[in-house]
């Protein structure tokens, strides 16, 4: 047994009679609510009772009703946390299993399920990982309607050269229930009834771009975030906007810049060794922030490929080859660009695609291990903050939303590829040995795997982000080719791996916003994932040896645990209907950094990548 779960087992005594009742229940419950396999490609409406649906006005999705969650992390600013409070730590070990609901396994070619699940009025809305969407009774689990899409067999065939079924939610808007599919399709459905609403085609998939994120809507525009595979994509990326209305594009962006952007010359000097139509990669793969009195969608852009700069012309100073490795605000109508901050130039597939988060806070940033701090800050004065560990190397971050001004960053987990940042301009320092040179014989030892898409969480009651941080293996690397083509994608090679000198692999940890300094920190052998915290003074999350906590924000203290069926790696949400409060987890989930910890923990549990079906559970306190 793990010694990190020693002072755990107090709470699994003290509840294990009622989780014994629940997980019969829970059982018991997945047989009979499995959906019926094969169902037809269309809306399936299984609940005739009469249901009034109120339109999701712009108004009330700036203002969320304390018992909804609206949108992947619950809100336009990314927190990830509900002011429910009616579970707390003197009550929370009485959780029960109120219903859960198995999905079926998710179709060849996908990792299986990313999703969070959104909660309007009492009915629940879920993106299934095999084209499937469902609407149910969020009190009981009973389906209302079943929606499928059927997708051309190139790519139910498994010889698709992206993910399949890849996409991380639905959004509401007005009376439209909002997603896309594998094959580059946009559409609404009526959330009454799962009808199709409308649909336009965004890409050609034949062209290995994809939808991948969650949707996002704000005053009439979706933001559609899109994965372009290094070794699959050869056109430049991009993020764009549809209307609302009928799904008709409203701008595109890419996120590399055109020759009429000043940042252009960032990729070297005319003629390019890498001009924008041969630049790859640079995904912005990751659902949006919204900034609602800006009107700004605010978020993170992945890799460039081929990654090295000397091989690209460049010298790899900032700014180097924009905007990969940055976050950027644009503004949500036009698409034009407000305002960018570049972290790194990666080399090393350092995605900066991670929470963006938007609070305000004073500011005395004083951490004990800081990688930089802007010196023109004024001690307690409030900033507009856009704050998160943005990249696989999990460095925690604060910038001014308002224009990008850089105020200070800090590590969490051990890596060794940023030496600093300069306090008034954001500049970043690489370690030189980090620096992948072009030369094929030269190996660089690399530490930055120290996060992937579980998603952080940040709670008002103590201003602390939570990061579900980690000390993953390092990577002895190369170039791979001094002529890189699409088939070389990234263009490194991993020769063998490493050991992080740090011993312990899970670091989950709290930061005080204001300050940057460590509220508390677990050093656990197994990693926590995906968090949700609420107003009681909670922080849910779940484990690699499949355990699902909740957590003192305050303390790190573990004050109740379950056992779910395998790693369930994504966020739970919370949300109340008639006053009961619930909590939403789905498991296993479908991410590589868990199914890899799985490994090197040398785990026995099912996990997402083996193609498993799914269970969504939901817990509450007794009636």
């Amino acid at each position: 047994m793990p010694d990190s779960l020693g002072r755990e087992l107090t709470s699994r005594r003290r509840s294990a009679g009622g989780l014994f009742v629940g997980r019969l229940l829970g059982l018991l419950l997945a047989l009979v609510l499995a959906p019926v396999a094969g169902a037809p490609s269309e809306a399936t409406a299984q609940d005739t009772a009469p249901r009034t649906f109120r339109p999701l006005t712009q108004a009330m999705l700036n203002d969320p009703d304390p018992g909804d969650w609206l949108m992947w992390r619950g809100g336009y600013a990314n927190w990830g946390y509900s002011p429910l409070d009616q579970i707390t730590g003197d009550n929370v070990n009485e959780l029960r299993l109120a219903w859960s609901w198995a999905f079926a396994p998710a179709g060849p070619g996908s990792t299986g399920m990313q999703v969070e699940p959104i909660v309007y009025d009492g009915v629940m809305y879920i993106r299934h990982a095999n084209g499937r969407y469902s609407a149910h009774d969020a009190t009981t689990g009973d389906i209302i309607w079943e929606y499928s899409r059927e997708l051309p067999e190139e790519i139910t065939s498994g010889d698709a050269v992206f993910t399949v079924h890849r996409g991380r939610g639905v959004f509401l808007f007005e009376d439209r229930l909002i997603s896309h599919s594998t094959d580059g399709m946009l559409f609404a459905l009526d959330p009454r009834t799962g009808t199709l609403v409308w649909e336009t085609e965004m890409v050609d998939y034949r062209r290995g771009q994809q939808p991948s994120g969650a949707p996002v809507a704000f005053n009439g525009a979706i933001a559609v975030p899109y994965n372009c595979t290094a070794w699959s994509a050869p056109d430049p990326c991009h993020m764009s906007a549809y209307d609302v209305e009928s799904g008709e594009l409203l701008w595109r962006w890419y996120t590399s810049p055109t020759p009429e952007d000043p940042q252009h010359e960032t990729w070297g000097h005319d003629p390019q060794v890498y001009p924008l139509a041969s630049r790859r990669n640079m995904s912005p793969w990751q659902t949006p922030a919204v900034d609602t009195e800006r009107g700004l969608f605010i978020f993170g852009i992945g890799s460039s490929a081929p990654q090295q700069p000397e091989l690209a012309g460049t010298d790899g100073e900032w700014p180097d080859r924009l905007y990969h490795g940055s976050t950027v605000a644009l503004d949500a109508r036009t698409g034009e660009l407000v305002w960018w901050a570049q972290h790194h130039t990666d080399m090393w597939n350092n995605d900066a695609t991670y929470d963006r988060i938007l609070v305000d806070s004073p500011l005395r940033p004083d951490p004990t291990d800081a990688l930089g701090v802007n010196p023109d800050i004024v001690p307690g004065e409030t900033r507009e903050l856009v704050i998160g560990s943005f990249s696989k190397d999990a460095i925690f971050y604060a910038y001014d939303r308002s224009d990008g001004t850089f105020l200070y960053a800090r590590p969490t987990a051990y890596q060794n590829v940023i030496q600093g940042y300069d306090g008034r301009t954001g500049a970043f320092i690489t370690n030189p040995d980090a620096v992948m040179i072009a030369d094929p014989d030269r190996e660089a030892t690399i530490c930055r795997e120290n996060r992937q898409i579980p998603q952080g969480a940040y709670s008002p009651l103590t201003n602390a982000y939570y990061v579900p941080a980690f000390n993953g293996r390092c990577s002895v690397m190369r170039v791979r080719s001094l002529s890189p083509t699409l088939a070389t994608g990234y263009n490194t090679t991993t020769v063998r791996s490493a050991p992080n000198p740090v011993a312990h692999l899970g670091q989950p940890e709290a930061i005080d916003v204001s300050t940057g300094r460590t509220l508390w920190r677990l050093d656990r052998e197994a990693p926590l994932y995906g968090m949700l915290t609420t107003g009681g003074g909670l922080l849910f999350a779940a484990d690699t040896y499949r355990r699902f906590y909740a957590i003192d924000q305050w303390t790190g203290e573990i004050l109740w645990e379950t056992i779910l069926n395998g790693v369930s790696d994504m966020a739970p949400i919370s949300y109340a209907v008639d006053g009961r409060q619930y909590i939403a987890v789905i498991s296993p989930g479908g991410t590589l950094g868990s199914s890899s910890h799985v490994g090197q923990l040398r785990a026995r549990v099912p996990i997402g990548q083996r193609n498993v079906g799914h269970t969504l559970f939901v817990f509450a306190l007794p009636e």
